[in-house]
């Protein structure tokens, strides 16, 4: 049996226990399984599994998982992953004397792919995109631009902003360390996920929210949209690192569409505008980032979505295919921000940098963060598959969960009807 019957066997198993669970009704849903046909994505099917295991109301239920239990779990195991891979032969040496004494200058541009740091904390949009409650490093390196010229500490290193140059000079604050021990040190003091800031993230992703209030342009956005776009490829199993026209097409639209703050996309049903002003967004985010409760988050994202789009057809079929098109949206939105939140984030790109300098002498390889997806492909990978084993685990672990809810009264209705079966046998031998 192949691939692809395996998995038509999967859904036609679990279908049929659905069916039985609930009186012979066979399972609704509207969509064909197109993950059957896909060799290399694992998500996609995992997500129809869902579906049919519990319904379309999985797709809410596991996007407020991940808000919650996914992400307030995974920081130990992305960190350690980070540093795994900065362990270079020379891990082993002292921190190089030029590194003590003149340290790592980087142009802010080639650090700062989509222009946070110059994004004021207490503005609207950048108490969405900073946490202030905790040091951390984007929020000393913002201090540090306020600040030209001045030394801004973050955890084992000091950051000083050139404002002639545009660029960030780090240097480390104890020179009586080994270059494996730094890094180390520095992944330690690092967040990789911050929870307020990636729901912000994934949402602006979504709506455009953020970053029509910064009013950035469509040709910023659109270089924007192609990282994400070639980071998605990394993700789905393509390393390429190749747009392809008509997804750039695709991009290009999409960059206009977000720098007018309204958005259009293809649920399944005809086309939908979603339209979320950064009011909105900051209502959503405040209400959900410091819940644990994986069904008030679904719920209020459920609620976003029936108030900031306009349907074509407002019948219940459509409306609940809009719904699922939207969570299915979001979950690919939370895959790949997870992904840019431990290889293209202003902390990242500067590890990058500086384990760069360490191999060349001072000089460092980082520069255009489009073409660094591909000079630092193997650190890449090997970040996104960690980051996706985490996610895949994750959602692997709840399908198992509520497949054990569906097969445990089925088991028990098998098990009753053998023991009246054997009953009814003993009886009957008694009678004789």
């Amino acid at each position: 049996m192949g691939l692809i019957d395996d998995k038509k066997n999967v859904f036609t198993t679990i279908g049929a226990y659905t069916s039985l669970n609930n009186g012979g009704k066979l399972p609704t849903t509207t969509n064909t399984f197109t993950s059957v046909n896909n060799k290399n994505e694992i998500i996609p099917l995992l997500l129809d599994v869902l579906k049919i295991v519990v319904g379309s109301e999985a797709l809410q239920e596991l996007t407020g998982q991940l808000f919650t239990n996914l992400v307030d779990k995974i920081e130990p195991d992305l960190k350690t992953g980070i540093k795994k891979q900065n362990i270079q032969s020379n891990s082993g040496d002292n921190l190089p004397t030029w590194f003590v004494s003149n340290g790592v200058s980087v142009p802010v541009k080639n650090i700062d792919v989509n222009g946070k740091l110059k994004t004021n904390p207490n503005s609207n949009s950048g108490s969405l995109l900073y946490d202030k409650s905790t040091p951390n490093f984007d929020s000393t390196a913002y201090q540090a631009i306020q600040n030209s010229g001045t030394d801004t500490t973050f955890g084992n290193m000091t950051i000083n902003y050139n404002s002639n140059t545009d660029s960030f000079i780090y240097k480390p604050t104890n020179p009586n360390q080994t270059i494996g021990d730094f890094t180390n040190g520095f992944v330690d003091s690092i967040t990789v996920i911050n929870k307020k800031e990636f729901m912000s993230n994934v949402m602006n992703q979504f709506y455009g929210s953020i970053s029509n209030d910064q009013n950035k342009t469509a040709d910023q956005l659109a270089q924007e949209l192609q990282i994400s776009k070639l980071i998605e490829q990394v993700v789905n199993g393509d390393n390429s690192f190749t747009i392809l026209p008509s997804d750039l097409d695709a991009i290009l639209t999409k960059a206009n569409d977000l720098a007018n703050g309204s958005v259009n996309y293809d649920m399944g049903c005809g086309i939908i505008t979603a339209n979320l002003p950064l009011s909105g967004l900051t209502n959503v985010i405040a209400s959900i980032s410091g819940s644990t409760d994986p069904t008030f988050i679904g719920n209020q994202l459920n609620n976003t979505i029936d108030s900031s789009s306009n349907s074509p057809d407002t019948t219940t079929e459509n409306k609940q295919t809009i719904k699922d098109g939207f969570f299915q949206t979001l979950i690919n939105l939370i895959k790949t921000t997870l992904a840019q939140a431990v290889s293209t984030t202003p902390q990242i790109r500067t590890i990058l940098a500086i384990v760069s300098a360490f191999q060349n002498n001072g000089i460092t390889k980082i520069g255009n963060p489009i073409d660094d997806l591909k000079n630092f492909s193997i650190f890449i990978n090997c970040n996104v598959n960690t980051a996706m084993k985490l996610i895949n685990e994750f959602i692997y672990n709840l399908i198992i969960t509520f497949l054990i809810a569906l097969l445990q009264p089925i088991i028990k209705t098998i098990v009753k009807e053998k023991i009246n079966q054997y009953i009814n046998i003993l009886k009957s031998l008694v009678s004789i």
